[in-house]
């Protein structure tokens, strides 16, 4: 079984799609636990976390430096202000950085857990200072619309502007793909205020043209509107912070946690599952059932098994704690009749009771979707239960919405194809009805059963004799709907293969 892998964002590539990641233009909801998967090495990951800082610092200087140069050639009072002003931004890291070398600190007989929760603090420093560099930049843009001022020195300040923008822009990439590298939420927070900087950089510089082509209006509503970018960027920030104050965890991490726990031979079913943040290190308590009453040494074995699996798995899962319950060794002869139809390697497994849904995206080394890796860990099984894939029933679009976007619409049919491909190894054909793709099953008795199984997942279909048609729309989210769409057959096809066959159904 592949170890399945959250799912990553991928920076936006054009102004439109930065725009749009910044106002949640078209997105869907960030997990705030959204990392890729790293090593549980505590001194390495924070080691890496103080280099990070460092050089944050370090590029947030050599840009207040080059501006310091700026004002000093261009005598601009204006200037001065927003240089003073990022050198403070320069210095809103250094709690942060401080939190990252307490963090090295060993846990004594107090602080038990260690010091990796003044990350958090650091956390909520950050916050406040984004909040007052919302307040900052709403009030100067309402009291430039009540009292215009000129620009002086236009071409200086669009220098500053520039200098300012890529400084801080370069930060926030830095900043933000380590913490979510590392699992540091305060990280990604300090990052954000860095890309508010960078805006506000950026705004200046659209100001300092639209004065220069003789619209001074645009410096104040650029200000606004940028206003209005920075409450959702704390938003964002706020709610990171708040999900790690308050202990919460991503409700996917628990399905994973419980899924994997529960493969472990010897294991009858997982009791209760508690995880927690530290800084950027998970801490896990579980409670499991064995199927009978347990020797020291079975239940060490069990144990260290589960730990292990869990920190292959899991990424900055850092300590586990596992007790172990005996269960009752009278079995249920209706389960264990059903447990028999069942392959052999699926008799002595207890079956996710997450939705596929839940799994996240794995990434092959091409950087593509690797379909055929995803669904293997929430396959669950029709005869033990489950529920259906999705919520709500997946309807054909509008043809308008596929005539209006044909190149978006070309993008999702190829993905489909290509995840249909790798996880049936069946052909696709292109309907000749817009809104659809097809799948040649092997007979037509194939695509009856198929055809039963995928609606019940709540995924529309349509057959044409062998031939089954799922429902593809322009709009369609390579997290949502396509991922939908392909690991639903995915699990059926599945079943069809190796359970329908246990049952003497092909």
């Amino acid at each position: 079984m592949q170890n399945p892998r959250p799912h990553t964002h991928d920076t936006p590539h054009t102004l439109w799609g930065w725009i749009g990641a910044i106002f949640h233009i078209g997105g869907h909801s960030h997990s705030h636990d959204d990392h890729s998967i790293i090593e549980a090495d505590p001194a390495s990951t924070n080691q890496e976390a103080i280099r990070t800082v460092w050089l944050a610092i370090l590029a947030l200087g050599i840009t207040t430096v080059i501006q310091i140069v700026i004002v000093a050639l261009s005598g601009s009072v204006a200037l001065l202000a927003d240089t003073i002003h990022n050198v403070g931004d320069t210095l809103n890291s250094i709690p942060l950085l401080l939190a990252f070398y307490m963090a090295r600190k060993a846990a004594t007989r107090r602080y038990t857990y260690g010091f990796g929760r003044a990350e958090d603090v650091a956390g909520i420093l950050i916050v406040l200072s984004i909040v007052v560099s919302a307040a900052v930049v709403f009030w100067e843009s309402i009291q430039k619309l009540l009292n215009p001022q000129p620009m002086q020195n236009i071409g200086w300040v669009a220098a500053a502007a520039i200098v300012g923008f890529l400084g801080n822009e370069a930060v926030a990439l830095l900043q933000i793909r380590t913490g979510r590298k590392i699992g540091s939420d305060a990280m990604i927070a300090d990052g954000l205020h860095a890309r508010i900087d960078g805006l506000t950089s950026l705004a200046v510089l659209v100001a300092a043209v639209g004065t220069a082509l003789g619209f001074p209006i645009l410096d104040p509503l650029i200000g606004l509107l940028i206003g209005v970018a920075i409450l959702f960027i704390t938003k964002d920030a706020t709610v990171r912070i708040w999900y790690r104050l308050m202990d919460a965890v991503d409700p996917t991490l628990v399905d994973q946690i419980e899924h994997h726990a529960s493969q472990v031979t010897g294991v009858e079913r997982v009791q209760k599952v508690r995880v927690h943040w530290v800084g950027h290190q998970l801490f896990a308590e579980l409670t499991l059932t064995s199927a009978a009453q347990l020797s020291v040494e079975e239940s060490n074995t069990i144990t260290t098994q589960v730990i292990a699996r869990l920190q292959e798995i899991i990424p900055h899962l850092a300590e586990i704690t596992v007790q172990i319950n005996a269960g009752s060794q009278t079995a249920n002869p209706q389960s264990a009749a059903i447990l028999n139809m069942l392959p052999p390697r699926y008799q002595l497994v207890t079956p996710s009771a997450a939705p596929m849904g839940a799994a996240g995206l794995i990434y092959g080394n091409d950087g593509k979707v690797a379909w055929d890796e995803i669904w293997q860990g929430f396959c669950d099984l029709a005869l033990a239960g489950g529920p259906p894939h999705r919520g709500t029933l997946l309807e054909p679009v509008n043809p308008s919405e596929i005539a209006a976007n044909p190149d978006a619409y070309e993008r999702v049919l190829q993905e489909l194809e290509r995840g249909i491909q790798m996880v049936t190894g069946l052909p696709t054909v292109r309907s000749t009805t817009a809104g659809w793709v097809g799948m040649e099953c092997s007979s037509e008795a194939m695509a009856l059963w198929l055809l039963r199984a995928i609606v019940v997942e709540n995924i529309s279909v349509r057959r044409e004799g062998k031939t089954l048609y799922f429902p593809a729309g322009a709009n369609f989210q390579l997290e949502k709907e396509i991922k939908n769409v392909v690991t639903v057959i995915a699990k059926t096809n599945h079943y069809w293969q190796e359970h329908a066959q246990s049952l003497g159904s092909k």
